[in-house]
């Protein structure tokens, strides 16, 4: 196996298949010994046929989700994962927390919101972070808020350890919709 920080070629009985990775995935595979299996993902384009290759489930679903956006390429949903956790993307977009999309090289405010106006109601409910925030969000929702609303404000409170459901029910409330 010959390895990039990006891509890795993949010895399938004598043929070489060129695989597009996220730094996540390359990292361990540098760090792994002996045969490994890929999960791979094909895209078409017009050019041809590319390869993505992940070493885990939740990294090649949460691509999928992310290359289903308008706008959204594998490169993005590469760049994304390669900074993110599966799992830290997925918060970001139950929250609707634009700035942490936005840390990304080649997300500017435009594609995070994008990506997060189209994957935010599909995103779980177990994707909160804590109790904490599922209960709040719940009782945000029995107030009258969408789910939607009720992440989006969720999201733009500063949370602390030890923090209180009232208090945070109390700033969620302070806040206005964007």
């Amino acid at each position: 196996m010959e390895t990039e920080p990006t891509r890795v070629v993949v010895d399938c009985q004598g043929i070489g298949f060129e695989l597009r990775v996220p730094l996540s995935t390359s990292r361990r595979l540098a760090a792994a010994s002996g045969e490994v299996v890929l999960l791979v993902d094909t895209y078409f384009t017009r050019e041809g046929v590319q390869l993505f290759g992940f070493l885990d489930r939740d990294e090649r679903d949460t691509f999928g989700h992310l290359i289903s956006v308008k706008g959204i390429g594998p490169r993005a949903g590469l760049n994304l994962l390669s900074r993110l956790s599966p799992a830290e993307i997925m918060s970001a977009i139950a929250t609707g927390r634009v700035e942490v999309m936005r840390t990304v090289p080649g997300i500017g405010p435009k594609k995070a919101d994008s990506i997060i106006k189209k994957l935010q109601e599909a995103v779980p409910d177990t994707q909160t972070e804590t109790p904490l925030l599922a209960d709040a969000e719940s009782a945000l929702v029995s107030l009258g808020l969408t789910r939607k609303e009720a992440r989006g404000r969720l999201g733009r409170v500063q949370r602390s350890a030890g923090m209180a459901l009232q208090e945070l029910l109390r700033q969620a409330l302070a806040q206005r919709d964007e």
